[in-house]
């Protein structure tokens, strides 16, 4: 799937789907610091570009996430 096939507004099952992690793992990435989480109505979301800006800059230093 390409990144224009995902909403613009990426829920926590997105993230679980993209990373291939578990529910759970996916809410420990969303708490990150650096995590561009938006809370809407007491739901966590993320938009599309900001979340795979922060997927890219995760690149040059993979061991940052700690989930």
């Amino acid at each position: 799937m390409n990144k224009s096939d995902y909403p613009l507004i990426l829920q926590i099952k997105d993230v679980k789907e993209i990373l291939g992690v578990s529910r759970s793992t996916a809410y420990e990435i969303a708490r990150e610091p650096d995590f561009p989480l938006l809370i809407i109505n007491c739901r966590k979301v993320v938009y599309r570009d900001d979340f795979f800006k922060w997927l890219d800059s995760k690149r040059a230093n993979p061991n940052v996430i700690s989930a």
